[in-house]
């Protein structure tokens, strides 16, 4: 396991609800946040740290129930990566983006594969610095509502 240092639960708050991780942009954590990924509010008293850090610098080694993502295509040759929000007979409901769902008319599929590339930007571990990563697992690990 990577070595991180000492994290700081404030700084990893900052992070989390910042421009720079933008986690609360797909999160919530209680009432706040958003919709795409998964709860994160009770996640450090059922994750440990390990599992954490994975789940931020490896999103697409596994994924969380009801989560997983969905490889579209259409007829017309459209691709839509995404996560099933909706499911009838006639219509399938995908999130796409914090704030974006397609509605896609079951007659307009060609083909509907599960997918195996999360949702969540590839990449963290590069983008935040060791200690940020430490801030923000400490954060994760103390979150309770």
């Amino acid at each position: 396991m990577l070595s991180l240092p000492a994290g700081d639960m404030r700084r990893g708050l900052e992070l989390f609800n910042g421009t720079k991780a933008a986690c609360s942009a797909c999160h919530a954590i209680g009432y706040l946040g958003g919709n795409l990924g998964p709860d994160l509010t009770r996640i450090g008293q059922i994750r440990t740290e390990r599992d954490l850090l994975e789940s931020v610098a490896y999103p697409s080694a596994s994924f969380v129930r009801s989560y997983e993502p969905t490889f579209v295509t259409t007829k017309t040759g459209e691709i839509y990566n995404g996560i099933i929000r909706e499911e009838s007979a006639g219509t399938l409901v995908l999130a796409i983006a914090p704030g974006s769902e397609v509605r896609l008319p079951r007659a307009d599929l060609a083909d509907s594969q599960p997918g195996t590339v999360s949702l969540m930007p590839p990449g963290f571990a590069q983008m935040l610095s060791p200690q940020e990563l430490a801030d923000l697992l400490a954060f994760l690990k103390v979150t309770r509502w």
